[in-house]
């Protein structure tokens, strides 16, 4: 009853009128681990001229290197005063739980999710392949087509990839890239059979016809791509190893008061609910929750089981 209140009165206080969240400083650094014009650093962006009328100038600032590791580190090694937040998203969650990087689920404390993104399978416009049945057969019949995502083997998209070969007893061939931009271009250009990507990644080359979306991997069609059917309409499960969600949130540095915490949490989930960054998420083809706090914790978690559990069963 408490913590409602003080959700409540930190609600009027930030959104009742213009001007700063309790608490909190006029300047916010985010820290995007990623190049700037990518899908995350444009989720941070987004967030720019939502926060400027509450009065918080949110300056981004991007730390490229080691797959998010350069940011990530930073935002951990940060004073845990509000003045500095940090983009996570899956693939950080994938690479501590492989211990591939000297980070800690402990070392932040998540706020709220920006961005879930369902998964698609993509193909470029002159490619043999039309529909996606013919793609499983092809990995049926071994040794498979060359299938293609940003990061190497072992992140969600591999991960993804190999679900779909367990369940069909398939095989393929996987090529990590560095970003989906190349990604796209790889098969825009025929050298790469396939690719699962995000579809907020890829929307150009798909509304210019340059690449051909075959599969949604998840229970659901996206909006966008009424046409493209679902990997559980065609009979295989979205997610074998368990839920593993690609999503991008908003962490804080452990040790965050707990006042100053709730003032953010609120700060951002008005910013991700706003109709302007709903509006954007509409049009790019993302799911803008805003899922905050002890629910955002239990979803980390989740997709870290996940991951876990998807890396044990490739590898063995």
């Amino acid at each position: 009853m408490q913590r409602r209140a003080l959700m409540a009165a930190l609600a009027a206080s930030a959104f009742g009128c213009p001007g700063l969240a309790q608490g909190l400083p006029a300047e916010i650094r985010m820290i995007v681990p990623f190049a700037a014009g990518g899908a995350t650093d444009l989720l941070a962006r987004r967030l720019q001229p939502v926060l400027e009328p509450r009065g918080h100038r949110l300056v981004v600032e991007n730390l490229v290197g080691g797959g998010s590791m350069v940011g990530m580190n930073r935002l951990a090694q940060s004073r845990p005063d509000g003045r500095t937040v940090g983009m996570g998203s899956s693939g950080l969650i994938g690479q501590i739980v492989a211990n591939e990087i000297p980070l800690r689920f402990e070392q932040f404390t998540p706020l709220v999710r920006v961005a879930v993104d369902p998964l698609v399978i993509v193909t470029g416009s002159g490619s043999r392949f039309v529909r996606f049945e013919q793609v499983l057969e092809a990995m049926r019949a071994g040794p498979g087509p060359s299938m293609g995502a940003a990061g190497p083997r072992g992140t969600i998209g591999h991960l993804r990839l190999a679900g779909i070969a367990d369940q069909i007893g398939g095989q393929f061939t996987y090529v990590g890239y560095p970003g989906a931009s190349r990604v796209a271009t790889e098969l825009v250009g025929g050298h790469l059979d396939l690719a699962i990507v995000k579809p907020n990644d890829v929307f150009g080359q798909i509304r210019g016809g340059a690449l051909r979306v075959l599969a949604v991997v998840e229970e659901e069609r996206v909006r966008q791509l009424p046409q493209a059917p679902t990997v559980v309409e065609l009979g295989l499960r979205a997610h074998p190893f368990g839920r593993l969600t690609q999503m991008t949130f908003v962490n804080a540095p452990a040790g965050l008061p707990p006042d100053l915490r709730d003032a953010l949490i609120v700060l951002l989930r008005e910013a991700v609910l706003s109709p302007d960054y709903q509006a954007k998420s509409h049009d790019d083809g993302y799911i803008a929750d805003a899922l905050a706090g002890a629910a955002l914790e239990a979803a980390i978690a989740e997709t870290g089981d996940a991951i876990r559990t998807a890396q044990q069963k490739v590898t063995a």
